[in-house]
């Protein structure tokens, strides 16, 4: 009898073992928090310019609601960059940034409302470096210069050449005629005066030989 309740007691103590198990195993996923999976920007990642918002991302549905999730992004200077309540949707919570943003590094503190009712939290940072701008330059053109409005007044008529004794000055090839003339009649005069100066030493020379043959000869009748 005491043998027959033992193995009846043992087969009941398993059944109850089993049971339990069964039930824990069942119980655990469910009971099991929800993690934080990625977020944007990326934790330790630099960007290139402060984004508009951030955005978390967990395992499973958030049951908190945006009453029960807080996200602050701390900049260097210890300020909160985040405007405006966050925004849970499913499994992810998205929250907005300040447009005055400025650069550096900053600390993203988050916590919310498990899937199980259980809080959790957590933090990360990121940095942001100065916008580049992408926008190809345009190139500048100098203003085309506006162009006077042509002048109405007629033009002045050309003066006339100025007049000393009634000829127009400035000079011409006639006012050189006289020049030239004066100067060959110069020269032909030269001409001559030297011409008559070598006719005037050859004659002398012709007399000064006849005369001195004339002595010779009357010398030469004297001595016969």
């Amino acid at each position: 009898m005491h043998k027959r309740l033992s193995a009846r007691t043992t087969a009941v103590l398993t059944t109850l073992l089993l049971s339990a198990s069964v039930v824990l195993g069942t119980a655990s996923p469910a009971a099991a928090h929800d993690d934080f999976v990625s977020s944007y920007p990326t934790a330790d990642s630099t960007i290139n310019g402060s984004p508009d918002e951030i955005s978390l991302m967990f395992t499973g549905t958030l049951t908190g609601g945006d009453d029960a999730t807080v996200v602050e992004v701390i900049d260097e200077s210890g300020a909160n960059v985040a405007v405006d309540p966050p925004t849970v949707s499913g499994d992810s919570i998205t929250q907005h940034l300040s447009p005055d943003a400025a650069t550096g590094i900053f600390t993203v503190r988050w916590k919310t409302v498990s899937a199980d009712g259980h809080p959790i939290n957590g933090e990360y940072v990121y940095t942001v470096t100065p916008a580049m701008d992408t926008e190809p330059s345009t190139p500048t053109t100098s203003p085309t210069p506006e162009t006077s409005p042509e002048s109405t007044e007629e033009p002045e008529p050309a003066r006339p050449a100025q007049t000393y004794g009634g000829t127009a000055s400035g000079g011409g090839a006639f006012e050189l005629l006289p020049l030239f003339f004066l100067s060959g009649l110069a020269l032909i005069l030269g001409i001559g005066v030297v011409g008559v100066v070598m006719a005037g030493r050859r004659r002398h020379q012709r007399d000064r030989a006849q005369a001195a043959k004339d002595a010779a000869a009357t010398e030469k009748d004297a001595d016969a």
